[in-house]
This record gives structure tokens, C-alpha cells and sequence, in this order.
């Protein structure tokens, strides 16, 4: 009488042992895919978080600035050959003379 309920318990726990493993396979598999799925999504993310971060610098940047100002309120920015560096010396009071150089022409004036 006893092994008429020992052997279907153990067929029973068997076929239960057998589809708890093929279910636990069968969501490990769907979670990987979801992983999957979600670092494609986090890549595509980073993408366009690039791409944004590309058009803010090109937005922020003087060049645009330069376009802007010079649209909106007539500014320019200055010819590199027309600027003047100025070095930064000895601070002293101006000096202002007028001088008469002759240089061998007496109607030239050099000031």
C-alpha cells in the first residue's frame, strides 16, 4: 500500500521538478532578451544625448554668437589683422609734444 503512494508522489514530483526548470529557462531566456532590448534603447539614448550635446556646443558657440549679434544688433567681430595688442608695461604719465622733423624737406612736418 505504501509504494501505491510513493511511486505516483515521485512521478508527480518529477514532472513538477521537470516543468518548474523549463518554466525558470523559459523566463531566464525573456529576461535576457529584455536586457538586451534595454541596452539597445540605452544606447540609442546615449546617441542622441551626444547629438544634443553636439548642437548645444554649436548653439553656445561664438561662431553663432557672432551670427547673432551681427543679425540682431549690427555687431562685428574684429578683423585679426586690424587689432592692436597692447602690452602691459610701466604705468606713467602721457607724454604729448609736438615735434618739427625736417628730414632734409623743410615743408614736411613729422608729428
Amino acid at each position: 500500500m505504501v509504494s501505491y503512494v510513493i511511486i505516483p508522489f515521485c512521478v508527480t514530483l518529477i514532472l513538477c521538478g521537470v516543468f518548474g526548470i523549463v518554466w525558470l529557462r523559459s523566463n531566464f531566456t525573456t529576461l535576457e532578451y529584455h536586457i538586451s532590448e534595454l541596452e539597445n534603447r540605452k544606447i540609442e539614448e546615449l546617441r542622441k544625448t551626444k547629438k544634443l550635446m553636439g548642437e548645444r556646443i554649436t548653439l553656445l558657440s561664438l561662431h553663432s554668437a557672432g551670427k547673432a549679434g551681427s543679425s540682431r544688433l549690427g555687431m562685428v567681430f574684429p578683423d585679426r589683422s586690424k587689432v592692436v595688442y597692447v602690452k602691459e608695461g610701466k604705468i606713467t604719465p602721457y607724454r604729448a609734444s609736438f615735434i618739427r622733423e625736417t628730414n632734409g624737406d623743410p615743408g614736411r612736418m613729422a608729428y
